[in-house]
């Protein structure tokens, strides 16, 4: 009998510490030019906290909504759990605008916002603005276990060649 006890212990035990992957939609923005990109976010009223934004409705705390992009590197706006959201409908969802300014001493100014663009060629809170699909699988430690993460990244690319003349 206690032997029976011990193989159900041990199989309720192997059970309860199998991983769980956890899925989520994020929106990225990639800096494909030669100069750092400095981004001033306009988040909505219900999303902003003084100076730091609310960037995801799994949880996770406030981000500050002026940041830089080096050249080359990418970084989250948003992350949602609802995988279902066209990236265009849920940047609409969480800001009001967003603003662009490179800082090579190259003054670009790139504004953004839902019912128009700025020095740009195209508009991500429009329906038919070009973003990369990437599904990205990870983990986010924790101190006891592991926690894999099945990303549905959208990332917005701004690249020189779509920047337009003044």
């Amino acid at each position: 009998m206690r032997q029976l006890i011990g193989v159900f212990l041990l199989i309720g035990l192997f059970y309860s510490c199998k991983e769980k992957t956890h899925f989520q939609e994020r929106i990225l923005l990639k800096n494909d030019t030669e100069s750092t990109l400095r981004l001033t976010l306009l988040p909505k009223a219900e999303y902003l906290n003084g100076d730091l934004y609310d960037f995801s409705d799994i949880g996770g705390g406030y981000r500050n909504t002026i940041f830089e992009i080096a050249p080359g590197n990418e970084e989250e706006l948003y992350i949602a759990h609802d995988l279902k959201v066209q990236p265009n409908s849920l940047v609409e969802k969480v800001f009001m605008g967003i603003q662009i300014n490179t800082t090579n001493g190259n003054e670009i100014e790139l504004r953004f916002s839902a019912d128009t663009v700025t020095g740009y060629a195209e508009n991500m809170f429009d329906e038919n603005s070009n973003w990369l699909y990437v599904i990205r699988e990870f983990d986010l430690p924790t101190q006891f276990k592991a926690n894999p993460v099945e990303s549905h990244d959208y990332i917005f690319v701004i690249s020189q060649s779509n920047y337009l003349d003044k």
